[in-house]
Order: C-alpha cells, then sequence, then structure tokens
C-alpha cells in the first residue's frame, strides 16, 4: 500500500513505530474529535478512530479522546486502552478541546491528532507540539447537505482556503489514493504532507463455509442515513431492478436524519413488502447479512473510503458502487466489483451482476483477496509514522 502520494514505502510495522515513536518522546497522545462512536450518527470516521486508537494501546501508547457530549451517556469512559472525555456541544467542541489539552487535560500530550471531520481543530493555531491531521475526505459539493446557509459557505471556506495555509507544515493523512489526489486537486494541500493510510477491516468479517448465499436475490446496503450518501435514490434505482428481478429484496441498514426521506421514498414506490429498513443492526448481525447477500450497493456522492465496501468483501460480497474518490480504492472496477457513474448505469449494473452467477462468483472471489490487504495495525502505524516525521522535524 501506498503511505505517501507517489512513494511505496511497503509495509509499516505498528510495532517498530511505536519504538520510533518512543525514541521521539511520543508516549502520550492527545486525539481530538467531533464525535464519540456511541454518538447517535457515528459512522465510519467513529469507526475508524475507534480501530486506530485501540492498535495504539496494544503497543503501549497512552491515548486520550475528546470528543462532544452524547447526551444521555457520561462525560469519561474507557474503551480499548483509551480514556474518552465527552463534553460541551458540536460547535462548542472545538474551543472546549483546544483548552483542555493545553490545560493539560488529556494527559501529557506528546503529539496532538487532530481528526477532521468536516471541520478541523486548527491545532497549528494553538499549539507547537508535534501533530498530524486526519482528514477523511474532501466535503466540496456536500456542504449544503451537513449544514444550514452560513455554516455551509464557512465550512467551504475552511476547507477552500484556510486549511492549506493554518497546515502548511502539518502533515495530513488521508484514507485512500483517490481522495487524496481530489485534497491537492480541490483544497490545494501539497502533495508533500499527505499519506495514505488505507481502512483496516476487523478479523470478524470473514466468509463462511456453513453461509449459502441467497437463493433469493438480496441486495444491501447500510451507513450513516444523511444525504450525501444518496441512500434516498435507491428504491427509484432498485425499482428498476424489482421490474426485472421479481423477487429481489433489499436490506437497507443504518439510520440518521434522512432516515424519513428514505421512508417515503420506498412508500412512493411501493416498496414496503421488499425493502426492508432495520435500522442500526449488531455486528454480527451485519457480519451475517454481507455473508448471505448477493450484492452491496453503494450509491454516495461523496466518500474518504466507504467501510461497507471492503467489510462486504471480506465476507465474501461484490459491490456495485458509485465511481467516486474512496470508492476507486475500495473497489477494483470489473474485478472485485462494478464503478458506475450514475443511478441509470447502477441499475443496469445491479441487474447485470445478479442475473450473471459466473461473473458475480469471480468477482466474490477478487473481493476475498482484495480486502485481506486491509489491516487497521497498517492503518494506525501510517498516521502514527507521520507524527513521528513530525515529531523529528522539530528536533
Amino acid at each position: 500500500m501506498d503511505s505517501k502520494i507517489g512513494f511505496n514505502d511497503g509495509h509499516i510495522d505498528l510495532n517498530e513505530t511505536a519504538s520510533r515513536a518512543e525514541r521521539l518522546g511520543l508516549k502520550d497522545l492527545a486525539i481530538i474529535a467531533w464525535r464519540d462512536l456511541e454518538a447517535p450518527d457515528s459512522g465510519g470516521s467513529e469507526e475508524h478512530l475507534t480501530q486506530v486508537a485501540r492498535c495504539w494501546a496494544q503497543v503501549g501508547l497512552s491515548t486520550n479522546i475528546r470528543t462532544a457530549a452524547v447526551k444521555g451517556l457520561p462525560s469519561e469512559v474507557e474503551r480499548n486502552g483509551s480514556k474518552i472525555t465527552r463534553r460541551g456541544g458540536r460547535v462548542s467542541i472545538f474551543p472546549g478541546a483546544a483548552f483542555q489539552t493545553l490545560r493539560g487535560g488529556l494527559g501529557a500530550a506528546d503529539g496532538i491528532v487532530d481528526v477532521f471531520q468536516g471541520m478541523p481543530f486548527l491545532s497549528p493555531l494553538w499549539t507547537r507540539r508535534p501533530r498530524v491531521g486526519l482528514i477523511h475526505h474532501c466535503h466540496m459539493g456536500t456542504w449544503s447537505d451537513l449544514a444550514p446557509i452560513g455554516l455551509a459557505q464557512f465550512g467551504y471556506l475552511i476547507e477552500r482556503f484556510v486549511i492549506r495555509k493554518v497546515y502548511q507544515s502539518t502533515p495530513l493523512v488521508t484514507l485512500s489514493s483517490s481522495s487524496a489526489a481530489e485534497i491537492v486537486k480541490c483544497m490545494k494541500v501539497s502533495p508533500q504532507q499527505l499519506r495514505v493510510g488505507p481502512v483496516g477491516i476487523s478479523s470478524d468479517f470473514t466468509t463462511s463455509i456453513s453461509t449459502k448465499k441467497n437463493f433469493i436475490p438480496l441486495v444491501v446496503a447500510g451507513g450513516r442515513f444523511m444525504p450525501p450518501k444518496g441512500f434516498d435514490r435507491l428504491p427509484a434505482i432498485l425499482s428498476l431492478v424489482k421490474e426485472k428481478i421479481p423477487s429481489l429484496k433489499v436490506v437497507i441498514f443504518g439510520d440518521g436524519p434522512e432516515r424519513s426521506t428514505i421512508e417515503s421514498e420506498i412508500r412512493k414506490y411501493a416498496a414496503e413488502d421488499w425493502i426492508d429498513l432495520p435500522g442500526f443492526i449488531e455486528r454480527k448481525d451485519q457480519i451475517q447479512l454481507y455473508q448471505h447477500a448477493n450484492l452491496l450497493v453503494a450509491p454516495s456522492r461523496r466518500e474518504g473510503w466507504n467501510m461497507t465496501i471492503t467489510e462486504a468483501a471480506a465476507c465474501g460480497t461484490s459491490s456495485v458502487a458509485t465511481k467516486i474518490p474512496g470508492h476507486l480504492d475500495a473497489v477494483i472496477d470489473q474485478e472485485t466489483g462494478l464503478l458506475v457513474e450514475d443511478d441509470i448505469e447502477m441499475g443496469e449494473a445491479v441487474i447485470a451482476t445478479l442475473l450473471d452467477d459466473n461473473q458475480r462468483s469471480e468477482m466474490e472471489i477478487n473481493a476475498v483477496k482484495h480486502a485481506k490487504n486491509f489491516q487497521w495495525d497498517h492503518t494506525a502505524a501510517i498516521i502514527l509514522n507521520a507524527l513521528c516525521d513530525d515529531a523529528e522535524s522539530r528536533k
């Protein structure tokens, strides 16, 4: 896997990187992020952070995570060897995290991990400690879906003009080469700043000898129900598939602010009896769903990666996904799945794949092989190595 744009550094070992971090005095890390894993609207970025912090804790690093409060849950909690502090609102978290870090409230904080979940914490303005920015993807073109007028324009300006100035001397890590290329193009970030740390896959996402693919065609999709994810388009797309394959069944798991819109679209296409919205499902149920499914669809308009694609791949299920940055790396087109330009192509690709057992079986085999490339300890090592580089540049 490439860990820098234009460079192939091979596999970076997490234990060796942790030893390097210790030599550089990076023992206690403060991680600042917008949402916690237990927030109702958490998704792939929160799972990503949780897995990376778990890997760091396992190699002896102290990790203190600061996020906004989660209603009804305690302000402090331990998870996988990390201490999580959850205080403040969705706006006050930004100055609050900075002040708490500077006061030592997140431990000694030998290094800072600044997680961009849309909006960065602008850590270069308030600390000179070693730091790394974790940027999942560029949000340009979707800010109006994510925030009201005013805040959306502010978010756009931050991405378009502020990040490249404020973070010009800070290493940045993103999830895929295609997302990195888009960040360079749209946000004008220097390619030399960017590292690529692909998303990992937990070992419990796997194929099962005892699990058989459904005889009745089953298509799945899942994630946070947010506008950029495009789940509201699936009833229209899959209704066309249903006309060609009457036995089709669909499960769209997850939840979020777009749920009512998706439900409305399901009613519009009279699809209540063949499209199921089970809400968030337990991990073991998600794995079984992937294993039974004949195909995963991913209609997103914006992604840094899309963990459902490679999780499903590890379980032996190929994908039809939009041809966007992130998906370009999660899917090998024509090998582990199909990439499409628009909704019409998506419907046609789903029909063709479900009706061609030989092509689908071949893509499923390739998807499992592709998924074996992605491990969380490698993701964690890439990010930690970038932080080490920043610390070494300050010596």
